[in-house]
């Protein structure tokens, strides 16, 4: 058999030749396991991926039609299993990682919304030291979403007033709430 073709090889296959089986086998185990071996870096999961596409092999070799290179259809077979392997791999991990986000989530819901509630009272404590006419157009463009001209237009000042006015109060509380957060983190 080690003198056959591939081709004639492969029609002895078709005909249910274990010796035929035996000789592919040789010919190509090695490659291929290598092949799968550089691309999982895991040994035992190389060999089962190779066994599985002898198996598939031997399974289908009644339907086997191979056009052109049997190695390129072995490597072809090979990607394809790898790809799928690897696939499986990431959708396990991606499931074992939303499961554990999900109770750390479920854990942190609690203390987030506390801490949410704190900062938030800490934010609007801010925004009432601000003094009126900077608290009213920042509450007037954050509370009621009025653009700077109809804010400008409300309380009867320009447009740059009351654009001067909201970047001022935005620095100011930025910087407050910066400095909770430097308190309460460290």
């Amino acid at each position: 058999m080690k003198s056959q073709s591939d081709i004639v090889l492969i029609e002895l296959l078709k005909c249910d030749s274990m010796p035929a089986f035996d000789e592919l086998y040789c010919r190509y185990w090695e490659m291929l396991y290598d092949i799968a071996y550089k691309k999982l870096k895991d040994k035992d999961d190389a060999k089962d991926l190779v066994h599985d596409l002898f198996l598939q092999l031997w399974n289908s070799r009644a339907s086997l039609n191979v056009y052109r290179s049997f190695s390129g259809f072995l490597f072809v077979s090979l990607k394809n299993k790898i790809i799928d392997k690897q696939r499986l791999t990431a959708n396990r991990l991606n499931k074992n990682t939303d499961i554990a986000s999900e109770t750390v989530t479920h854990q942190n819901t609690v203390y987030d919304q506390v801490y949410y509630n704190e900062l938030n009272s800490f934010l609007n404590h801010q925004i009432d030291l601000l003094p009126e006419k900077m608290k009213e157009i920042y509450r007037l463009s954050r509370e009621e979403n009025l653009s700077l001209e109809e804010i400008a237009n409300r309380l009867s000042i320009s447009t740059q007033t009351v654009k001067n006015q909201l970047t001022t109060a935005i620095k100011r509380l930025r910087q407050k709430i910066s400095q909770y957060l430097s308190v309460i983190l460290f």
